[in-house]
């Protein structure tokens, strides 16, 4: 995704901006991977020049209108020092890659503030110097430990008296005579064919039969929205789907699909997404976020007119007669910063007409002659 960058150095040395235009991305996490055109060691980190691509992560980035604005230090502006051109890409957090281009670097001061005994070895890096750590304090000296209390003279020691001595005794117990036996295990029998008499009567017409109930069911858990998935954010499961390199179509399905479940968030990365492919129907939809004419603005976007006629553009110039129409009537009404121009609306809405769009031939009737 081609853009425009260009770098204003600052008065002090070692610091520059970095302003990147025609790019639709949000400031926050951002990431730069710098690149010289010289030498094995081609791609810039904070450590210096490496084989691999690194990611840069500027301490302040901020968008101006159209316009980001990297705050560059000396981790970047010192390394750059004699080199005439870069070739930069930006990163957007779990969307990916969203802008290249090449850019000048302009001659500056350089501070001398590179410290070449900090080393830094991960893939993505922040840049921002460490502040030196103050020398430790010296440990306080331990109190003196106050002498124990001298303890109390244990009492004389006094033998306990004489436990008395125990001995069992055990009774002999007489052998029961058969005729006793037999005595007790017919009370038995008796007992137990009461009981069980008595718990038949009682079952039978005492106890109330109450009519079984069958439990309800439980209510099913309802679906969780696909961009609301607990513990993720949008750009989360948006990035997950990203990573199933789905086709052009898929992802304008998917788009529409988010859109009618009301998660218009997610509905724009994907539209975007798709559009940077040059899907001609996902253009169409993504002008419709910017587009000052829509009513109400898609997801609170605040109206622009340059961009929505940009994505309308490029969808028209593909021959589709709805973009072709909705970029003549912004055209012809302007707006959202848009200034208007009747000659280039008629010429669309012309275009949109000759492939029997009937509203393009009802709005090329109601302009000034």
């Amino acid at each position: 995704m081609p853009v425009r960058a260009s770098v204003q150095p600052l008065p002090e040395p070692g610091h520059a901006i970095l302003r990147v235009s025609e790019l639709e991305a949000a400031p926050d996490g951002l990431a730069l991977s710098i690149q010289r055109q010289q030498g094995p060691d081609s791609h810039l980190a904070d450590d210096g020049w490496r084989r691999t691509e690194a990611w840069l992560l500027p301490e302040h980035v901020e968008r101006r209108r159209d316009v980001l604005e990297f705050h560059l230090g000396p981790e970047i502006c010192d390394r750059l020092a004699g080199i005439a051109t870069v070739r930069v890409r930006v990163k957007e957090p779990d969307i990916g890659v969203v802008g290249t281009t090449v850019v000048a670097w302009p001659a500056m001061l350089t501070s001398g503030a590179l410290d070449p005994s900090s080393k830094l070895y991960d893939e993505t890096v922040r840049l921002r110097r460490a502040q030196p750590k103050a020398a430790p304090a010296p440990p306080p000296e331990p109190e003196p430990t106050p002498e124990p209390a001298p303890e109390p003279p244990a009492p004389p020691f006094t033998p306990p008296p004489p436990r008395p001595e125990l001995r069992a005794s055990r009774a002999l117990d007489p052998t029961p005579e058969p005729s006793s036996r037999a005595g007790w295990l017919i009370a038995a029998l008796v007992l137990v064919a009461l009981l069980g008499g008595g718990y038949h009567v009682y079952t039978t017409y005492f106890q109330k039969h109450e009519p079984a109930v069958a439990a309800a069911p439980a209510p099913a858990p309802a679906p969780v929205p696909a961009a609301s998935a607990p513990g993720k954010s949008v750009r989360d499961i948006v990035g997950e789907y990203f990573a199933t390199k789905p086709t052009p179509e898929a992802m304008l399905a998917k788009a529409r699909d988010y859109a009618k479940a009301g998660e218009m968030a997610a509905a724009f990365l994907v539209f975007r997404r798709a559009a940077e492919t040059g899907n001609a129907p996902a253009q169409l939809e993504l002008a419709a976020f910017y587009d000052p004419l829509s009513t109400p603005a898609k997801a609170g976007f605040t109206p622009d007119g340059a961009r929505a006629a940009d994505w309308y553009e490029r969808a028209a110039l593909a021959g589709s007669p709805e973009a072709q129409r909705k970029l003549g009537l912004l055209l012809a009404k302007g707006g959202g910063g848009l200034a208007a121009d009747p000659g280039k609306a008629k010429t669309w809405l012309q275009q949109a007409a000759n492939q029997n769009d009937a509203d393009a031939k009802k709005a090329l009737d109601s302009l000034p002659k």
